[in-house]
Formats: C-alpha cells, sequence, structure tokens
C-alpha cells in the first residue's frame, strides 16, 4: 500500500536533461545559484556560512609547510584550495577538486572547482555517464541561453593508469584530455541539499524585512500627508483620452517636483506652490500613519534564531554581543568545542581527500603523510573577555556607584588588570 502526504513536498527534483546530457538540479537546474542569492541577501545566513566555512578549514595543515606549497601553474596553494574547499562544504556540503596528469599517469596540477558549477552526467546517456558537466552560469544570470559547446564535460576521478589510458585515447590523445573531477558528494547519486535548506526560506524574511526598512527610510513621508487641489483643464482632458497625444499616467511637474521631498535625505525642507486664485489653493491634509519602527521586530528574532540553528552554528558565535559578560569568555570557549566537534567530521573528509589526491601527486610533496586540520583553538575567547561585555561594562561606568567599586568590578568579574580598570573609570 502507498502512501501519499500531499502536504509534504520534495525540495529539488533531480530529472535528466537530454539536451545537455546531464542531472538537473532541481527544475529550472540552478538550485545552488538560487541558494547563493537568498545567502548573499541575508545577513544572517552569510554570517553563519562564513563560521562555519572558518571552522572547517580550521587553522590551517598541522604540517604548516604544506599550505605554502603551489599545486598548478596560476599559483593555487594548499592553503587556498583548503580554504576554497571548507566553504563549499560549508554550505554545499560538498566540493569538487579538479586533476590533470602528466604522461606517467601521474597528477601533475590540482585546480579548483565552484561546487554550484557542477553537474552530473546522465547515467543513461552513453556519452556522458562517469561524466561530469562544467559551466559557470547554470542560472542564466550572465546569458538568456546556456550554449552547449560551452559545457565542459570531465571524466570521473580515477587514478587507475589503464582507465585513465583508455580516457586519453577516447579524448583523442594528451592534448585534448581535459583530466579527472575529484566530485564529493554526500548524497552520492543525487544532489545534495545546502547545509540549511530547512530554513532557506527565513532567508528569504530577512532579505525582505531589510528590503521594507531601507524603502521605509528612502521613500517615506515623515509626516505622511495628502494633497488636494484642481485638476488641470488639460490633464483632465488627457485622464479619459484613447488618442496619441493623450498622456495616460505620466506624471505632472509638479508630482515631479513633489517626489524630491520624499526619503530621510530631503527632511524638514521647504516646498513653494504658486496659485492664482484662493479657489485654486491646494490643500495639504495630514493623516496619521503606523509606526512601523518595531513591526518586524519580533519576526526577525525568531528569524534570525532559525537561520542560526539551521546551520547548526552555536548562538554565542554569532550574537556574542548578547552573552552574559560575568562569564569571562566561558560561554563562547564552549560554544568553540561543541563547534569543533560538529565541524570534525568535515575536516576529517578534507584530510582524507587531500592525502587521496596528493598521494598519486607527481612529487612527494607530504613525506610525513600527516594531512591533519587544526581545530579553531579555544583560547581565542580569551583575547578580550570585556568584550562580549560592552553593554554591562557602559552601564557600569555610567553608574553613581563608588570609583573603588567600579575597578572592583571591571578586575574581577571583567578580567582587566589594575592599570587598565584605573584607566577606565577615569
Amino acid at each position: 500500500m502507498k502512501t501519499y502526504l500531499p502536504q509534504i513536498e520534495r525540495r529539488i527534483i533531480v530529472r535528466p536533461n537530454q539536451t545537455f546530457g546531464i542531472l538537473n538540479y532541481d527544475m529550472d537546474n540552478a538550485y545552488p545559484q538560487r541558494m547563493l542569492e537568498l545567502v548573499a541577501q541575508s545577513p544572517t545566513a552569510k554570517d553563519c556560512w562564513n563560521k562555519r566555512a572558518k571552522f572547517i578549514a580550521g587553522n590551517g595543515f598541522e604540517q604548516k609547510e604544506l599550505g605554502k606549497l603551489v599545486i598548478n601553474s596560476r599559483g593555487l596553494t594548499l592553503a587556498k584550495l583548503l580554504k576554497a574547499v571548507a566553504k563549499d562544504i560549508a554550505l554545499f556540503t560538498g566540493f569538487g577538486i579538479h586533476v590533470n596528469y602528466n604522461a606517467n599517469y601521474k597528477i601533475a596540477s590540482v585546480n579548483y572547482v565552484k561546487f554550484e558549477d557542477i553537474r552530473m552526467g546522465d547515467i543513461d546517456n552513453a556519452d556522458t555517464a562517469d561524466k561530469y558537466a562544467i559551466y559557470s552560469d547554470w542560472g542564466r544570470k550572465t546569458w538568456k541561453h546556456i550554449t552547449r559547446s560551452k559545457v565542459c564535460f570531465i571524466d570521473k576521478y580515477n587514478p587507475d593508469a589503464e582507465t585513465i589510458k583508455k580516457q586519453v585515447t577516447k579524448a583523442g590523445g594528451w592534448k585534448n584530455y581535459k583530466g579527472q573531477l575529484y566530485y564529493f558528494n554526500p548524497a552520492v547519486d543525487d544532489y545534495p541539499l545546502i547545509e540549511a535548506d530547512s530554513v532557506w526560506e527565513d532567508f528569504e524574511t530577512e532579505a525582505g524585512i531589510k528590503t521594507f526598512n531601507n524603502r521605509e527610510v528612502t521613500t517615506g513621508f515623515l509626516p505622511s500627508t495628502m494633497l488636494f487641489m484642481q485638476s488641470r483643464r488639460e490633464e483632465a482632458d488627457n485622464a479619459g483620452g484613447d488618442t496619441e497625444q493623450s498622456v495616460g499616467n505620466s506624471p505632472s511637474q509638479l508630482e515631479k517636483d513633489l517626489g524630491t521631498f520624499q526619503g530621510a535625505k530631503s527632511a524638514q525642507k521647504i516646498i513653494v506652490i504658486e496659485y492664482e486664485d484662493e479657489s485654486q489653493k491646494p490643500e495639504f491634509q495630514p493623516y496619521s500613519i503606523q509606526n512601523n519602527d518595531k513591526l518586524f521586530e519580533s519576526t526577525e528574532r525568531s528569524v534570525e534564531a532559525r537561520i542560526i540553528k539551521g546551520f547548526s552554528v552555536p548562538k554565542e558565535l554569532i550574537n556574542a554581543e548578547k552573552s552574559s559578560g560575568l562569564s569571562n569568555g566561558g560561554e563562547k570557549k564552549e560554544a568553540i568545542r561543541e563547534f569543533n566537534d560538529n565541524t570534525a567530521p568535515d575536516r576529517l573528509e578534507l584530510s582524507e581527500t587531500f592525502e587521496e589526491i596528493f598521494k598519486n601527486f607527481y612529487t612527494n610533496i607530504n613525506p610525513s603523510g600527516n594531512w591533519n586540520i587544526i581545530p579553531v583553538p579555544a583560547t581565542v575567547a580569551d583575547d578580550s573577555p570585556g568584550r562580549t561585555a560592552g553593554s554591562s561594562i557602559n552601564q557600569l561606568l555610567l553608574s553613581d556607584i563608588p570609583r573603588e567599586n567600579k575597578i572592583a568590578i571591571l578586575i574581577h568579574a571583567y578580567g582587566f588588570k589594575q592599570h587598565e580598570a584605573e584607566n577606565m573609570v577615569a
């Protein structure tokens, strides 16, 4: 017996695209591009993405000299590659690395490929099965149409010498060979959802609130008024006209002039309107408007909380200023430890990936074989104990309690040194 739940829809739909021989990443084949745009418009989502990427990349490799090694002719270093793939896995939970070989079937160069540019080949298409399609504009942001000749198909990663030999022969020689793509995808034969897919609607909500607030400031009248005046003869004639000379909804010069008095920069300006007799005198009628200053305050807080939860980032790392100053960095240190544990599998995956790829490199760049990534140290929470308690300290300094008491609180509660506390109070 089959059960159908109409209220539950799949987040993305993967279908073959016969035109390009690929599997579409959702119906419009632009799921990653849409998510990138939404994240870019949401301050909280972007902050969470950056925080997650920072913790996945950690403090770099344990073998410090590895980060400076150049791995292709364009000057890409291992440290830059680590940061790039960490940023992709932080949002998309996957990443792509392109490798090319020399005639000895050893990897000669390694390149980073944006995850959003990768599409899987259709397994039912003999020409594109076990291949990946690389294209920089699947979302059609630059061009209206996708040119198939510009879509680059690259073989699936397989360092086996016989496999590479067959791929080179099929490509028509080394000059035409495009190498292989190491494609990490936790969904295996399906496309992955982004890390916070369950709350992507909240990205859009936060962006909408931001836009609303901006328009309130840039286009609003303070206070709002209505202007009543007699219509002019020519405007009355044109209002219902159907002729070629009809101006329809074209604004009059007065309307254009009034438009310049909107917005925060135009507040408190004086407007001059001329009239010939008393019957033509315009009338300004003020009307009360709703105060929208705190209209979305509660919504904004709940949206922010859901986005943070969607990315699984401890709230102390996003809203550090809201943490209690009395914790003396303890809450942040605990949050760092928690987030290091949360991102440990991602760092392990990257370590194993680098080990797999560079064991086939044309030269041994890491004789120790240690590809471990250093987690973010929790000691960073001790750098400035008063930083997370700025508002509390300000209230303390402005209070009426004796100077000696203020100094004692700054030293024992917030961890400042004697001379620092005395200078602050002075």
